[in-house]
Protein backbone atom coordinates (compact mmCIF):
# COMPACT_ATOMS: atom_id res chain seq x y z
CA UNK A 1 0.00 0.00 0.00
CA UNK A 2 2.76 2.31 0.85
CA UNK A 3 4.51 1.98 -2.83
CA UNK A 4 1.08 2.59 -4.06
CA UNK A 5 0.51 5.67 -2.11
CA UNK A 6 3.87 6.80 -3.21
CA UNK A 7 3.40 6.04 -7.00
CA UNK A 8 0.29 7.85 -7.09
CA UNK A 9 1.65 10.84 -5.27
CA UNK A 10 4.45 11.29 -7.87
CA UNK A 11 1.75 11.34 -10.13
CA UNK A 12 0.29 14.43 -8.76
CA UNK A 13 4.01 15.70 -8.05
CA UNK A 14 4.37 15.72 -12.36
CA UNK A 15 1.06 17.28 -12.77
CA UNK A 16 1.91 19.71 -10.44
CA UNK A 17 5.09 20.67 -11.93
CA UNK A 18 2.88 20.79 -15.33
CA UNK A 19 0.27 23.11 -13.85
CA UNK A 20 2.98 25.37 -12.29
CA UNK A 21 4.32 25.71 -15.47
CA UNK A 22 1.96 26.35 -17.94
CA UNK A 23 -0.05 29.48 -17.04
CA UNK A 24 -3.74 29.32 -16.47
CA UNK A 25 -3.85 25.55 -15.99
CA UNK A 26 -4.24 25.50 -12.16
CA UNK A 27 -4.66 22.74 -9.68
CA UNK A 28 -8.39 23.23 -9.44
CA UNK A 29 -8.70 22.32 -13.52
CA UNK A 30 -6.73 19.01 -12.57
CA UNK A 31 -8.61 17.85 -9.43
CA UNK A 32 -12.05 18.12 -11.40
CA UNK A 33 -10.25 16.50 -14.00
CA UNK A 34 -9.51 13.65 -11.87
CA UNK A 35 -12.47 13.41 -10.14
CA UNK A 36 -14.77 13.43 -13.48
CA UNK A 37 -12.77 10.23 -14.78
CA UNK A 38 -11.79 8.54 -11.41
CA UNK A 39 -15.09 6.05 -11.40
CA UNK A 40 -13.59 4.84 -14.97
CA UNK A 41 -10.35 4.36 -13.70
CA UNK A 42 -11.11 2.88 -10.01
CA UNK A 43 -8.57 4.53 -8.17
CA UNK A 44 -8.99 4.12 -4.69
CA UNK A 45 -10.02 7.20 -2.25
CA UNK A 46 -6.51 7.31 -0.65
CA UNK A 47 -4.49 7.36 -3.89
CA UNK A 48 -6.48 10.03 -5.27
CA UNK A 49 -5.64 12.05 -2.53
CA UNK A 50 -2.60 10.97 -3.09
CA UNK A 51 -2.61 13.07 -6.40
CA UNK A 52 -4.94 15.79 -5.36
CA UNK A 53 -2.04 16.99 -2.41
CA UNK A 54 0.73 16.23 -4.72
CA UNK A 55 -0.47 18.55 -7.29
CA UNK A 56 -1.45 21.00 -4.92
CA UNK A 57 1.98 22.09 -2.56
CA UNK A 58 3.86 21.18 -5.61
CA UNK A 59 2.28 23.52 -7.72
CA UNK A 60 2.53 26.38 -4.80
CA UNK A 61 6.58 25.67 -5.63
CA UNK A 62 6.44 25.84 -9.33
CA UNK A 63 4.03 28.35 -10.06
CA UNK A 64 6.66 31.01 -9.23
CA UNK A 65 9.06 29.96 -12.19
CA UNK A 66 6.61 31.15 -15.07
CA UNK A 67 6.01 34.28 -12.54
CA UNK A 68 9.28 35.45 -12.28
CA UNK A 69 11.12 34.51 -15.42
CA UNK A 70 8.35 35.39 -17.53
CA UNK A 71 5.50 37.77 -15.75
CA UNK A 72 2.89 35.39 -16.28
CA UNK A 73 1.25 35.02 -12.92
CA UNK A 74 -1.49 33.29 -11.22
CA UNK A 75 -3.61 34.84 -8.47
CA UNK A 76 -1.54 33.35 -5.81
CA UNK A 77 2.02 34.78 -7.23
CA UNK A 78 0.77 38.07 -8.85
CA UNK A 79 2.63 40.43 -6.53
CA UNK A 80 5.98 38.37 -7.23
CA UNK A 81 5.51 40.16 -10.63
CA UNK A 82 7.70 43.34 -10.19
CA UNK A 83 10.41 42.27 -7.31
CA UNK A 84 10.79 39.11 -10.31
CA UNK A 85 11.18 41.53 -12.89
CA UNK A 86 14.18 43.47 -10.72
CA UNK A 87 15.85 40.08 -10.03
CA UNK A 88 15.40 38.95 -13.37
CA UNK A 89 16.87 42.49 -15.00
CA UNK A 90 19.44 42.34 -12.18
CA UNK A 91 21.18 38.48 -13.16
CA UNK A 92 19.23 37.16 -10.08
CA UNK A 93 16.16 35.61 -10.99
CA UNK A 94 17.58 32.37 -9.80
CA UNK A 95 18.00 34.03 -6.42
CA UNK A 96 14.62 35.35 -6.37
CA UNK A 97 12.91 31.51 -6.98
CA UNK A 98 15.41 30.00 -4.78
CA UNK A 99 14.27 33.00 -1.53
CA UNK A 100 10.14 31.56 -2.48
CA UNK A 101 11.68 28.09 -2.14
CA UNK A 102 13.17 28.71 0.87
CA UNK A 103 9.95 30.22 2.45
CA UNK A 104 7.78 27.51 1.34
CA UNK A 105 9.97 24.95 2.77
CA UNK A 106 10.28 26.64 5.83
CA UNK A 107 6.72 27.08 6.63
CA UNK A 108 6.42 23.27 5.34
CA UNK A 109 8.83 22.40 8.06
CA UNK A 110 7.71 24.38 10.72
CA UNK A 111 3.89 23.36 10.36
CA UNK A 112 5.28 19.88 9.97
CA UNK A 113 6.72 20.03 13.51
CA UNK A 114 3.93 21.70 14.85
CA UNK A 115 0.67 19.68 13.43
CA UNK A 116 -0.78 18.71 16.38
CA UNK A 117 -0.81 21.86 17.81
CA UNK A 118 -2.17 23.41 14.62
CA UNK A 119 -4.83 20.62 14.71
CA UNK A 120 -6.27 21.39 18.40
CA UNK A 121 -5.60 25.42 17.51
CA UNK A 122 -7.40 25.94 14.20
CA UNK A 123 -10.91 25.55 14.95
CA UNK A 124 -10.61 28.24 17.65
CA UNK A 125 -8.17 30.98 15.85
CA UNK A 126 -11.26 30.45 13.52
CA UNK A 127 -13.67 31.54 15.77
CA UNK A 128 -11.30 34.26 17.11
CA UNK A 129 -9.96 35.63 13.11
CA UNK A 130 -13.17 35.59 11.48
CA UNK A 131 -14.94 38.66 13.28
CA UNK A 132 -11.93 41.05 12.95
CA UNK A 133 -10.83 39.91 9.32
CA UNK A 134 -13.15 43.18 7.72
CA UNK A 135 -10.98 45.74 10.22
CA UNK A 136 -7.78 44.07 9.25
CA UNK A 137 -8.44 44.34 5.56
CA UNK A 138 -9.90 48.26 5.95
CA UNK A 139 -6.73 49.17 7.80
CA UNK A 140 -4.30 47.16 5.26
CA UNK A 141 -6.10 49.32 2.37
CA UNK A 142 -5.88 52.88 5.30
CA UNK A 143 -2.45 51.83 5.34
CA UNK A 144 -1.70 51.39 1.49
CA UNK A 145 -2.73 55.11 0.69
CA UNK A 146 -1.03 56.54 3.97
CA UNK A 147 2.25 55.07 2.67
CA UNK A 148 1.83 56.42 -0.77
CA UNK A 149 3.68 59.39 -0.83
CA UNK A 150 2.74 61.15 -4.19
CA UNK A 151 0.20 60.33 -7.18
CA UNK A 152 -2.51 59.50 -4.49
CA UNK A 153 -5.45 60.72 -6.60
CA UNK A 154 -4.28 58.37 -9.34
CA UNK A 155 -3.50 55.44 -6.62
CA UNK A 156 -7.42 56.05 -5.66
CA UNK A 157 -8.38 56.19 -9.09
CA UNK A 158 -6.27 52.41 -9.80
CA UNK A 159 -8.28 50.59 -6.40
CA UNK A 160 -11.27 52.29 -7.40
CA UNK A 161 -11.25 51.20 -10.75
CA UNK A 162 -9.67 47.51 -9.48
CA UNK A 163 -12.28 47.44 -7.20
CA UNK A 164 -14.85 47.66 -9.88
CA UNK A 165 -13.31 45.45 -12.02
CA UNK A 166 -13.48 43.02 -8.78
CA UNK A 167 -16.97 43.69 -8.08
CA UNK A 168 -17.83 43.15 -11.67
CA UNK A 169 -16.06 40.31 -12.49
CA UNK A 170 -18.10 37.59 -9.80
CA UNK A 171 -21.10 38.04 -11.40
CA UNK A 172 -20.09 36.79 -14.96
CA UNK A 173 -20.92 33.28 -15.73
CA UNK A 174 -17.64 31.80 -15.06
CA UNK A 175 -16.19 30.23 -11.71
CA UNK A 176 -14.16 32.04 -9.41
CA UNK A 177 -10.63 30.28 -10.44
CA UNK A 178 -11.54 30.74 -14.25
CA UNK A 179 -12.17 34.69 -13.27
CA UNK A 180 -8.93 34.90 -11.48
CA UNK A 181 -6.90 34.22 -14.45
CA UNK A 182 -7.81 36.76 -17.15
CA UNK A 183 -7.96 39.39 -14.49
CA UNK A 184 -4.35 38.78 -12.75
CA UNK A 185 -2.62 38.29 -16.46
CA UNK A 186 -4.13 41.85 -17.19
CA UNK A 187 -3.34 43.31 -14.22
CA UNK A 188 0.11 42.40 -13.70
CA UNK A 189 1.81 39.88 -16.17
CA UNK A 190 0.20 41.86 -19.04
CA UNK A 191 0.86 45.30 -18.23
CA UNK A 192 4.15 44.28 -16.78
CA UNK A 193 5.24 42.39 -20.35
CA UNK A 194 3.85 45.75 -22.29
CA UNK A 195 6.58 47.98 -20.64
CA UNK A 196 9.26 45.05 -20.02
CA UNK A 197 9.29 44.65 -23.92
CA UNK A 198 11.17 48.02 -24.21
CA UNK A 199 14.00 46.12 -22.85
CA UNK A 200 16.51 44.69 -25.89
CA UNK A 201 17.79 41.73 -23.31
CA UNK A 202 17.95 39.74 -20.87
CA UNK A 203 21.27 40.39 -18.84
CA UNK A 204 23.14 36.88 -18.03
CA UNK A 205 21.94 35.30 -14.84
CA UNK A 206 23.62 34.42 -11.38
CA UNK A 207 23.16 31.26 -9.84
CA UNK A 208 25.12 31.45 -6.60
CA UNK A 209 23.03 32.45 -3.73
CA UNK A 210 23.15 33.59 -0.39
CA UNK A 211 22.17 30.65 2.10
CA UNK A 212 22.00 33.17 4.75
CA UNK A 213 19.30 34.61 3.28
CA UNK A 214 17.04 32.01 4.24
CA UNK A 215 17.33 32.13 8.09
CA UNK A 216 15.81 35.43 8.23
CA UNK A 217 12.85 34.77 11.14
CA UNK A 218 11.06 37.57 10.74
CA UNK A 219 10.20 36.25 6.86
CA UNK A 220 9.50 32.51 7.44
CA UNK A 221 7.08 33.05 10.30
CA UNK A 222 5.23 35.97 8.22
CA UNK A 223 4.51 33.07 5.51
CA UNK A 224 3.41 30.49 7.94
CA UNK A 225 1.05 32.21 10.32
CA UNK A 226 -0.15 34.80 7.07
CA UNK A 227 -0.79 31.53 5.21
CA UNK A 228 -2.40 30.15 8.26
CA UNK A 229 -4.98 32.66 7.93
CA UNK A 230 -5.61 32.47 4.29
CA UNK A 231 -5.95 28.47 4.72
CA UNK A 232 -8.65 28.91 7.19
CA UNK A 233 -10.74 31.82 6.19
CA UNK A 234 -12.90 31.86 3.33
CA UNK A 235 -12.80 34.66 0.70
CA UNK A 236 -9.02 35.33 1.82
CA UNK A 237 -6.38 34.12 0.28
CA UNK A 238 -2.59 34.34 -0.60
CA UNK A 239 -2.36 37.64 -2.72
CA UNK A 240 -4.77 39.25 0.18
CA UNK A 241 -2.76 38.34 3.31
CA UNK A 242 0.54 39.08 1.61
CA UNK A 243 -0.68 42.65 0.47
CA UNK A 244 -1.90 42.79 4.74
CA UNK A 245 1.51 41.11 6.17
CA UNK A 246 3.49 43.38 3.64
CA UNK A 247 1.57 46.48 4.70
CA UNK A 248 0.80 45.91 8.54
CA UNK A 249 4.09 44.21 9.19
CA UNK A 250 6.25 46.90 6.92
CA UNK A 251 7.85 44.35 4.78
CA UNK A 252 9.86 46.26 1.79
CA UNK A 253 13.28 44.59 1.87
CA UNK A 254 13.13 42.49 -1.43
CA UNK A 255 14.87 39.47 -0.26
CA UNK A 256 12.37 39.28 2.55
CA UNK A 257 9.06 40.04 0.68
CA UNK A 258 10.19 37.21 -1.47
CA UNK A 259 10.73 34.52 1.31
CA UNK A 260 7.43 35.48 2.86
CA UNK A 261 5.30 35.08 -0.23
CA UNK A 262 6.94 31.81 -0.71
CA UNK A 263 5.72 31.06 2.45
CA UNK A 264 2.60 32.21 2.44
CA UNK A 265 1.66 30.63 -0.77
CA UNK A 266 2.46 27.43 0.04
CA UNK A 267 1.38 27.65 3.78
CA UNK A 268 -2.06 28.27 2.31
CA UNK A 269 -1.90 25.55 -0.04
CA UNK A 270 -1.08 23.19 3.14
CA UNK A 271 -4.03 25.02 5.35
CA UNK A 272 -6.64 24.87 2.89
CA UNK A 273 -6.41 21.40 2.99
CA UNK A 274 -5.70 21.07 6.64
CA UNK A 275 -9.01 23.55 7.72
CA UNK A 276 -11.21 20.55 5.74
CA UNK A 277 -10.78 18.27 8.63
CA UNK A 278 -10.23 20.64 11.27
CA UNK A 279 -13.39 23.52 10.99
CA UNK A 280 -15.20 21.38 8.45
CA UNK A 281 -15.16 23.78 5.51
CA UNK A 282 -12.54 23.31 2.00
CA UNK A 283 -10.71 26.47 1.57
CA UNK A 284 -9.52 25.31 -1.93
CA UNK A 285 -10.85 23.83 -5.38
CA UNK A 286 -8.43 21.07 -4.38
CA UNK A 287 -10.22 20.59 -1.02
CA UNK A 288 -13.37 21.16 -2.33
CA UNK A 289 -12.62 18.28 -4.43
CA UNK A 290 -11.24 16.12 -2.06
CA UNK A 291 -14.42 17.16 0.25
CA UNK A 292 -16.78 15.27 -2.43
CA UNK A 293 -15.06 11.90 -2.35
CA UNK A 294 -16.60 11.56 1.74
CA UNK A 295 -13.58 10.85 2.94
CA UNK A 296 -13.42 10.70 6.77
CA UNK A 297 -9.81 10.55 8.54
CA UNK A 298 -8.60 8.57 11.14
CA UNK A 299 -5.91 10.28 13.06
CA UNK A 300 -3.25 7.99 11.92
CA UNK A 301 -4.93 9.06 8.15
CA UNK A 302 -4.13 12.61 8.75
CA UNK A 303 -0.55 12.14 9.71
CA UNK A 304 -0.27 10.21 6.22
CA UNK A 305 -1.82 13.12 4.86
CA UNK A 306 1.02 15.33 6.51
CA UNK A 307 3.71 12.84 5.45
CA UNK A 308 2.50 13.24 1.23
CA UNK A 309 2.58 16.80 2.32
CA UNK A 310 6.17 16.83 3.36
CA UNK A 311 7.57 14.86 0.96
CA UNK A 312 5.63 16.71 -2.08
CA UNK A 313 6.92 20.26 -0.72
CA UNK A 314 10.73 18.37 -0.94
CA UNK A 315 10.51 17.40 -4.55
CA UNK A 316 8.56 20.30 -5.88
CA UNK A 317 11.53 22.56 -4.12
CA UNK A 318 14.21 20.56 -5.77
CA UNK A 319 11.97 20.75 -9.07
CA UNK A 320 11.36 24.39 -8.40
CA UNK A 321 15.22 25.08 -8.54
CA UNK A 322 16.40 22.25 -11.24
CA UNK A 323 14.10 23.40 -13.54
CA UNK A 324 14.37 26.87 -13.35
CA UNK A 325 18.35 26.71 -13.07
CA UNK A 326 17.97 24.64 -16.61
CA UNK A 327 15.58 27.97 -18.00
CA UNK A 328 17.61 30.81 -16.27
CA UNK A 329 20.99 29.08 -17.96
CA UNK A 330 19.99 29.91 -21.38
CA UNK A 331 17.20 32.83 -21.11
CA UNK A 332 19.75 35.47 -21.29
CA UNK A 333 20.87 33.92 -24.78
CA UNK A 334 17.26 35.19 -25.96
CA UNK A 335 16.62 38.71 -26.87
CA UNK A 336 14.46 39.72 -24.22
CA UNK A 337 11.71 41.79 -26.44
CA UNK A 338 11.17 39.25 -28.66
CA UNK A 339 10.30 36.79 -25.59
CA UNK A 340 7.86 39.58 -23.64
CA UNK A 341 6.20 40.13 -26.97
CA UNK A 342 5.76 36.15 -27.42
CA UNK A 343 4.62 35.64 -23.87
CA UNK A 344 2.46 38.72 -23.97
CA UNK A 345 0.57 37.32 -27.20
CA UNK A 346 0.79 33.60 -25.73
CA UNK A 347 -1.04 35.04 -22.62
CA UNK A 348 -3.88 36.36 -24.36
CA UNK A 349 -4.24 32.96 -26.44
CA UNK A 350 -3.98 30.96 -23.17
CA UNK A 351 -6.76 33.71 -21.47
CA UNK A 352 -8.40 32.95 -24.94
CA UNK A 353 -8.72 29.30 -24.84
CA UNK A 354 -9.58 28.94 -21.11
CA UNK A 355 -11.86 31.72 -20.66
CA UNK A 356 -13.32 32.70 -23.99
CA UNK A 357 -14.14 36.28 -24.94
CA UNK A 358 -15.26 37.19 -21.89
CA UNK A 359 -11.75 36.43 -19.92
CA UNK A 360 -10.55 38.61 -22.92
CA UNK A 361 -12.73 41.61 -21.78
CA UNK A 362 -11.76 40.97 -18.26
CA UNK A 363 -8.01 40.43 -19.34
CA UNK A 364 -7.70 43.85 -21.41
CA UNK A 365 -9.52 46.03 -18.65
CA UNK A 366 -6.97 44.60 -16.72
CA UNK A 367 -4.39 45.41 -18.89
CA UNK A 368 -5.29 49.26 -18.72
CA UNK A 369 -5.24 49.41 -15.36
CA UNK A 370 -2.46 48.11 -15.10
CA UNK A 371 -0.58 50.33 -17.23
CA UNK A 372 -2.25 53.36 -15.88
CA UNK A 373 -0.52 52.10 -12.58
CA UNK A 374 2.70 51.48 -13.66
CA UNK A 375 2.87 54.31 -16.01
CA UNK A 376 1.47 57.11 -12.98
CA UNK A 377 4.44 55.54 -10.52
CA UNK A 378 1.75 54.01 -8.30
CA UNK A 379 2.48 50.82 -5.80
CA UNK A 380 1.02 47.33 -8.02
CA UNK A 381 -0.57 46.63 -4.32
CA UNK A 382 -3.60 49.31 -4.82
CA UNK A 383 -4.21 46.78 -8.09
CA UNK A 384 -5.37 43.94 -4.92
CA UNK A 385 -8.40 46.02 -4.82
CA UNK A 386 -9.63 43.65 -7.26
CA UNK A 387 -9.54 41.15 -4.23
CA UNK A 388 -9.68 43.39 -1.24
CA UNK A 389 -12.81 45.33 -1.82
CA UNK A 390 -14.92 41.93 -2.94
CA UNK A 391 -13.80 39.94 0.43
CA UNK A 392 -14.88 42.76 2.69
CA UNK A 393 -18.49 42.93 1.25
CA UNK A 394 -18.66 38.90 1.13
CA UNK A 395 -17.47 38.93 5.11
CA UNK A 396 -20.25 41.82 5.54
CA UNK A 397 -22.70 39.45 4.11
CA UNK A 398 -23.76 42.19 1.20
Amino acid sequence: MFLELLLFLLIGILLGVVAGLIPGLHPNTIAFLLLSVSPLLGIEILCLIAILVGSEITNSFVDFIPSILFSAPEEDTALSVLPGQRFLLSGRAYEAIYLTVCGGLISTIVIALIFPLFIISIPMLYSYVKPVIVILLILTIVHLFWTQKKNKFSALLVFVFSALLGLLIFHLPLSGSEVMFPAFCGLFGLASLFFASSKSEIPEQEIDVNLEDCSKKKSSLVGVFSGLIAGILPGVGSSQVTVMSQQLLKIKNLKDFMISIGGITTATSLFSIVALWTIGNPRSGTSVAIQSLAFEPSLSTLFIILFMIVISAGFGALLTLSLSKIIIKNIYKIKYNKLTKSIFIFLFILVGVFTGWIGLIIAITGLAIGLFCIQTGVRRSFMMGVLLVPTILIFLGV
